[in-house]
């Protein structure tokens, strides 16, 4: 079972935990402001979403609920979009998996991961239903159109939601790893909740 819970919700959390592998906390995790992000003007990553348009940032990087620090999803971010919405493949690699089922406002958690070159797992979630235009073994390219937004899985409003997490596994409960963004305005911090970033035609 594929879970990912993108909610303000803290009542909700604690009643998920010891249901399912959600919500799980590392006592030894390091908080964000103890982590380098690196430098943001060379980064890997561009938005998942096309030049000039601009979106606004909910859950990120250590900003509670299932974000918190010492969860899985510590260093995911969600983009808030409306179902149907393009979403580009914000760094290159090969699909290995793809997910796309689930109704929104229900189960499965519609998703696509994306093995890159260096063993980490780029993984988008949350598509709407037949969401994904492409398929596992295919290889894409950083700004490729991969699928459609949506509000599958444990997901209470339409949204995008990536993670990269390490080598180690891709599936849940994964370990996640900070993330900036080089096409758009300055983020020494990764994306910040609440702000809006415009995406920038890539150099």
């Amino acid at each position: 079972m594929f879970l990912s819970a993108c909610t303000n919700d803290d009542n909700l959390k604690d009643d998920l935990i010891g249901t399912a592998e959600v919500g799980q906390i590392d006592p030894n995790a390091a908080s964000c402001d103890e982590i380098d992000f690196g430098d943001w003007q060379s980064s890997q990553y561009n938005l998942p979403y096309h030049p000039g348009e601009s979106r606004q940032i909910g859950l990120s990087s250590c900003s509670g609920a299932f974000h918190s620090v010492g969860t899985p999803d510590q260093f995911a971010v969600d983009f808030e979009m409306d179902i149907g919405d393009y979403v580009l493949a914000a760094r290159g690699g090969t699909v290995i998996f793809v997910q796309e089922s689930g109704v929104d406002g229900n189960y499965p958690n519609n998703m696509i991961v994306i093995r890159h070159i260096d063993g980490t797992f780029g993984q988008y979630m949350h598509l709407t239903l037949g969401g994904a235009v492409v398929e596992a073994g295919q290889t894409v390219s950083q700004g490729d159109l991969i699928g459609y937004s949506g509000a599958t899985g444990f997901a209470d409003y339409p949204h995008l939601h990536f993670v990269v997490s390490t080598p180690l596994r891709w599936s849940f409960p994964y370990f996640s790893i900070p993330l900036t963004f080089k096409n758009t305005i300055a983020n020494e911090r990764g994306l910040l909740e609440g702000r809006f970033y415009p995406a920038y035609p890539a150099e």
